[in-house]
């Protein structure tokens, strides 16, 4: 990548504006009309993972322009940095070495995590009381709860039936009091997730959950509290039993750091074995991202028809539906990875990028929200690309009636958003003639299908470096840093500011004065 550069620069980049201009005068329907065999062309495998792009306004001439724009823009190249451990968050100094989390499983780190998990899980694992600890309660905000939350829900079938495991990320005290209702402190441990060990929204989650700990089991919290973060000091000042600190390397960016310490209640639930069948489904698909050419590599080739989409199409947004009710918290997770990553109106020398970078990234459960926002999807005005996300082989199947029907759907929006139905179809079917418009369909919206065997921990390591890789290979053509966060600074600091103001009472003026007053109002009298 040419580090700061234009994309717009590359040869290539022209030659798409052309043909972007004339990508909507063949519909789908001709498309897969000229070429039946069309899901096999414009599809692909990665590891187990089946992913099909059929259904995008591309043919072969697109396709391998957007793959020269990726020679051009030295996508592979920046990949392999990545991956070598080279400096490629140049705004912070430093490399991103997530990848090398899932590329053995004989990290320390990993075999004391792994030490720690089965011992809870085994009962060996006591508190302060002597009695086992069977709950455990990780602290965390960003990507150190919005990855493991997902796994855990997605992984919920392989946990263990006698631990509890639970997350809490909001400053809103509800969560917390959620997450702890019912729990015994005498038999959980709470695990604090913070790379600096200073994010206050949960800090302030710790003073509670650690003041909640000592009104049951007094002051002798050492085998109660335990921390993954990159800043053992700061933890062990706040007197967290050193044994019980687990590192979490700087170079690892919290929306990328499910594989690390982070994850360390993820694996109290499913075990340090299918903790690392992850690992190592992720570590799958780094070996396809760097040995791969770009013609066949699959988070390449899906990253450039986000760039097609966001550069040369004006598309604003993307939709991400998993038909899998595990798979449910997948959208949050991606918002945070791509949105974080992407979300950047410099490149990587501070220059403007001259263009638009990443888009919305939203999206529910897959029946629901054909109840929900399908309607804009299909009828809107806006053309928004949908992933539709499918597991082959369901967890559960009561009565061997649901499973097939939900894939039904799945297909069945593939179809309809790509094919639509128009006026004369509508027409025919015995609409009245002044409902007709109101009934047609025009077709023609992007979706991508991503099919899984099944949902398990190796597929979801899969799928989720899939979308990593994917969300790097973008950030490579536009030039953009994908590995810091800057935008989340201003508001951090200016809650501090505010914090101070409401605490003490100011009435300095200020440009939100008025709703400060508003507040005070509503909270009352003392």
């Amino acid at each position: 990548m040419t580090s700061g550069s234009s994309p717009s620069g590359a040869p290539a980049w022209a030659a798409l504006a052309d043909l972007a201009g004339r990508a909507g005068a063949v519909s789908l329907r001709e498309r897969f009309a000229l070429d039946p065999s069309r899901s096999e062309h414009f599809a692909g495998r990665v590891g187990d993972l089946w992913v099909d792009w059929s259904r995008h306004p591309v043919d072969e001439e697109v396709m391998g322009l957007l793959c020269d724009l990726s020679v051009q823009r030295d996508v592979s190249g920046f990949c392999a940095r990545m991956l070598a451990g080279e400096t490629v968050n140049t705004t912070e100094g430093r490399s991103a070495t997530h990848t090398a989390l899932r590329a053995s499983d004989g990290d320390e780190t990993l075999g004391r995590m792994a030490d720690l998990a089965a011992g809870i899980r085994d009962g060996s694992y006591t508190g302060a009381s002597g009695e086992p600890v069977g709950a455990v309660v990780s602290l965390g905000i960003g990507g150190s709860y919005l990855g493991p939350a997902m796994a855990h829900e997605a992984l919920a079938h392989l946990a263990h039936p006698d631990v509890t495991v639970r997350f809490s990320s909001s400053l809103d005290g509800a969560d917390l009091t959620a997450a702890l209702d019912g729990l015994d402190p005498a038999t959980t441990l709470v695990v604090i997730c913070s790379k600096s060990f200073t994010t206050p929204e949960t800090m302030v989650a710790a003073d509670t959950a650690t003041a909640w700990l000592r009104e049951g089991v007094g002051d002798d919290l050492s085998r109660h509290v335990a921390a993954a973060t990159a800043a053992p000091g700061r933890a062990a000042a706040r007197g967290i039993d050193p044994g019980l600190v687990f590192p979490l390397p700087e170079s690892v960016g919290g929306r990328f750091s499910l594989p690390s310490a982070v994850g360390l209640a993820l694996m109290v639930a499913i075990g340090p074995e299918e903790f690392r069948r992850m690992l190592s489904g992720m570590h799958v698909v780094d070996r396809h991202l760097d040995e791969t050419p770009v013609a066949t590599n699959v988070p390449v080739l899906l990253g450039l028809l986000d760039v097609w989409h966001r550069s040369f199409l004006g598309a604003t947004s993307l939709a991400v539906v998993p038909y899998s009710h595990g798979l449910r918290r997948l959208p949050g997770h991606l918002q945070q990875v791509m949105m974080e990553s992407l979300g950047k109106r410099v490149t990587a020398d501070g220059s403007p990028t001259g263009g638009p970078t990443g888009p919305v990234v939203w999206g529910a459960g897959g029946t629901g929200g054909q109840h929900a926002f399908f309607q804009l999807l299909h009828q809107g005005t806006d053309v928004v690309p949908v992933d539709l996300i499918g597991v082959a082989r369901p967890v559960v199947d009561p009565r061997g009636a649901h499973h097939e029907a939900l894939m039904a759907n799945l297909l069945a929006q593939a179809e309809a958003l790509a094919f639509g139905r128009n006026e004369a179809e509508t027409a025919a079917l015995g609409v009245a003639p002044d409902l007709v418009a109101h009934q047609a369909f025009p077709g023609n919206r992007p979706s991508t299908v991503i099919l899984l065997p099944e949902l398990s921990a190796s597929t979801l390591g899969q799928l989720v470096a899939l979308y990593e890789h994917r969300t790097v290979a973008q950030a490579a053509v536009w030039g953009i840093n994908p590995f810091d966060q800057w935008g989340v600074e201003l508001g951090k600091d200016l809650a501090t500011r505010f914090g101070d103001l409401l605490a003490g009472g100011s009435d300095r003026q200020e440009p939100s004065s008025g709703l400060i007053r508003r507040y005070r109002e509503l909270l009352g009298p003392d």
